[in-house]
């Protein structure tokens, strides 16, 4: 089957599953709760989605200047929506749109995609340990606020397992803060563990040194210049900031329901932790399931049919950044779900 018609069958099986979900919570409760939270709380979502992706492409910013390339600010926020498309059609949040990103700046700036690459993989270490950062801040007032019942019987499993989840997370962010400083290769010895295997070798091989010219470029930066790493981590921190709010925003415009710091912690916590396994689009049926359940088992002053009047909107707003990257991709004829094009 072609990457196109999966892409179709995944997207067709989403909407399938959230018809299903919104059903389930009941689907003339959720249109009302819907109409209720009124478009301001919808709108302010979304200009919280489009500040996210501008900071993210800010950050990237102050590190190509650093690089002498001169890319334009508009055109990394492009190639951040392009990003951002990937990711939330692909099983990683994370990770699925980085080569269309590289791609698109690539073409459109004339840029080596070697030379975007090293500077992307600088941007996703330092979002990974900005992320680690908040979320070690989100899961400690979590814990605070929820400590009688995220540690005791019946969810005591759950609560241990937030702690060891958040613990293992601030280990890989110190990990890769190592890295860089030391200029350690971790994603250079992945790929020749994996040409070791047989997986793929000549792709691999081919791989190898342009794995290991990023790494070093990637760690050069880190380690020279810091007065652009520094407000770079910063735009990061602002992203998980921004992600963090708009349960805030659209529960206190929607109902003016104020969410207090530990049930927004929880909510961004479990939220992250679902979305980094998504299986599919926008994490469908995972993160309705995983939230609605956390938020009843929390005690959480939000009833069913407004979670899934939140779930909603962000994946009306996905959508629009789907719709938006596909065009912009289309644009440059660069096909955006073609990511293999990154190694000729």
């Amino acid at each position: 089957m072609s990457l196109a018609r999966k892409m179709a069958v995944s997207l067709i099986v989403s909407a399938v599953m959230l018809a299903v979900v919104v059903y389930l919570a009941g689907a003339r409760e959720t249109a009302t709760a819907a109409w209720e939270a009124g478009l301001p709380a919808f709108l302010t979502v979304g200009a919280i989605l489009l500040a996210l992706m501008a900071f993210q492409a800010a950050a990237w910013a102050v590190l190509e200047r650093k690089t002498g390339h001169g890319a334009p600010y508009r055109t990394l926020l492009e190639a951040t929506i392009v990003a951002m498309a990937g990711n939330i059609l692909t099983p990683s949040t994370h990770l699925g749109g980085e080569p269309g990103k590289v791609l698109y700046a690539g073409r459109q700036t004339g840029i080596s995609y070697t030379e975007l690459a090293g500077t992307v993989l600088l941007c996703k270490y330092l979002e990974a340990m900005s992320f680690v950062l908040f979320l070690g801040f989100g899961t400690a007032a979590a814990v605070a606020g929820f400590h009688a019942v995220l540690f005791h019987p019946p969810y005591l499993v759950l609560g241990v397992t937030i702690v060891i989840l958040a613990a293992a997370a601030l280990g890989l962010g110190v990990v890769l803060g190592v890295s860089l400083s030391r200029r350690w290769t971790p994603l250079t010895a992945m790929v020749n563990l994996a040409a070791r295997m047989r997986i793929r070798p000549a792709f691999f091989e081919n791989l190898r040194e342009r794995s290991l010219r990023m790494e070093w470029q990637a760690s050069r930066m880190f380690r020279e210049e810091g007065h652009a790493v520094a407000p770079a981590f910063l735009w990061y921190l602002m992203t998980h900031v921004a992600m963090f709010a708009r349960p805030l925003a659209f529960f206190l415009l929607g109902w003016q329901v104020r969410l207090n710091l530990a049930e927004l912690s929880l909510i961004f916590l479990v939220s992250q932790v679902l979305l980094a396994v998504q299986l599919m689009p926008s994490g469908v049926g995972t993160l309705d399931g995983g939230l609605l359940a956390v938020v009843a088992i929390a005690g959480i002053g939000i009833t069913v049919p407004q979670c899934t009047a939140f779930l909603l909107c962000l994946r009306f707003w996905d959508a629009v950044v789907v719709a938006a990257g596909v065009l912009l991709a289309a644009r440059t004829g660069l096909g955006l779900f073609r990511q293999n094009g990154i190694v000729p």
